[in-house]
């Protein structure tokens, strides 16, 4: 795709403090962090079949939590880069949606210089993986490597699905 695409959108990491040391491409994604209806950016056709198979997995992971006739769906999904020598800092999403959504991380490009800390327990996540995370508790990510990491970051949203909020205890997707 080449280094351009990193630049052509800012507002992310101009928006959100802990994320100034990332580049973000937008592929499924809103600005207002709107819980329906997304925005589904013209990268994302180019780049869904190779995504497609994440997105497939991740369906099927969270079958068994569907309601019949409330369908599930695909948020957001950004690709994000962290520059090499820098951090994410500890912080907690926040928002109505991103509250109700599963946050999946999959690695695109890392080393083991790179790690995720999610309630102080550090983990690496190698190229390839798929990790749910839960964003609304604090984590952050070390890039201690001279390369740069690339994740694709994919929120889903099981409708009607209770998720436990450590601040509001059980909350409805």
């Amino acid at each position: 795709m080449g280094d351009e695409i990193w630049l052509e959108y800012v507002r992310r990491q101009e928006r959100f403090e802990a994320h100034r040391k990332t580049h973000t491409v937008p592929l499924i994604y809103d600005e207002d962090m709107r819980h329906e209806n997304p925005t589904v950016w013209p990268r994302f056709e180019a780049l869904e079949p190779s995504i497609q198979p994440f997105m497939d997995l991740i369906r099927e992971a969270n079958s068994d939590r569907v309601t019949p006739g409330r369908d599930p769906y695909f948020i957001r999904a950004i690709l994000t880069m962290l520059a090499p020598k820098s951090a994410i800092l500890p912080h907690r999403d926040k928002g109505y949606s991103l509250f109700r959504s599963h946050r999946y991380h999959i690695a695109l490009k890392t080393n083991e210089k790179v790690d995720f800390g999610i309630n102080q327990k550090v983990q690496h996540f190698a190229a390839g993986e798929i990790w749910e995370i839960n964003n609304r508790a604090f984590h952050a990510v070390r890039n201690m490597s001279d390369e740069p990491r690339t994740h694709l970051i994919l929120d889903y949203v099981v409708p009607g699905e209770q998720i436990d909020d450590p601040d509001a205890g059980r909350i409805t997707a």
